[in-house]
């Protein structure tokens, strides 16, 4: 492979894993709104919910993290 194209190929790469992340962050940022906002009158079980869409969506993200480091070797 040429340089160009490891260059490519690591921008590819990249911009993938951004696009991968926007989903988990965006659970997490409409969950903390949601509970920041009506959290005072949400069900204790809705709550739950959220923090358990914020742990999961959390734990993707250092997942596609994990990938990316491990995929370039990176600590």
């Amino acid at each position: 492979m040429t340089q160009e194209e490891i260059s490519a190929v690591k921008s590819k790469f990249f911009a993938t894993v951004a696009h991968d992340l926007r989903t988990p962050l965006t659970a997490i940022l409409l969950s903390t709104e949601l509970l920041e906002t009506y959290g005072h009158e949400t069900p204790e079980e809705k709550k739950r919910q959220y923090l358990r869409c914020i742990r999961e969506a959390a734990e993707e993200i250092n997942k596609l993290l994990n990938d990316a480091l491990d995929t370039y070797g990176i600590e």
